[in-house]
């Protein structure tokens, strides 16, 4: 059994000073890493599945939109709807509610058309993916 002086003279339970630093190092390294990896966990493949109620036409703001389920409804022109996965390609995070026609990433600021979710700028590789839906009288469904 050791007493605590001997304890701290038994090199065996030592750590040098270089992998002291370089423990921390990995450990920063991985914090930093999973912080700008996959963005919000809640994102993802939209979560709203066929034949659920996503909006009424009268929540959705003509030039705007709103996020129900994971998809982003949106009225581009009044009386055509149209949706999208709220997804952004580039890492995963929710796109928010459109603001003057435009449809940006809060994350790094990707940017798509809200006519058609195409790409407008911004790092994400691609436009976002349309969901099909259907409009009955005022309600928004998913198809």
């Amino acid at each position: 059994m050791y007493d605590g002086q001997e304890f701290l003279r038994d090199k065996r339970w030592c750590l040098s000073r270089r992998a002291l630093l370089a423990g921390a190092g990995a450990v920063g390294a991985a914090g930093l890493l999973s912080a700008c990896g996959g963005g919000d966990s809640s994102a993802g493949a939209a979560a709203a599945a066929p034949g659920t109620v996503l909006a009424h036409t009268g929540d959705v703001p003509v030039g705007g939109g709103t996020v129900v389920d994971g998809v982003l409804v949106v009225q581009p022109v009044e009386g055509t709807f149209r949706a999208y996965d709220a997804t952004c390609p580039h890492q995963g995070v929710r796109v928010g509610a459109p603001r003057d026609g435009v449809i940006t990433c809060p994350a790094h600021n990707s940017t798509f058309a809200v006519a058609d979710g195409a790409r407008l700028g911004g790092p994400a590789p691609k436009g976002l993916t349309e969901i099909p839906i259907t409009v009955d009288g005022t309600t928004i469904t998913r198809a």
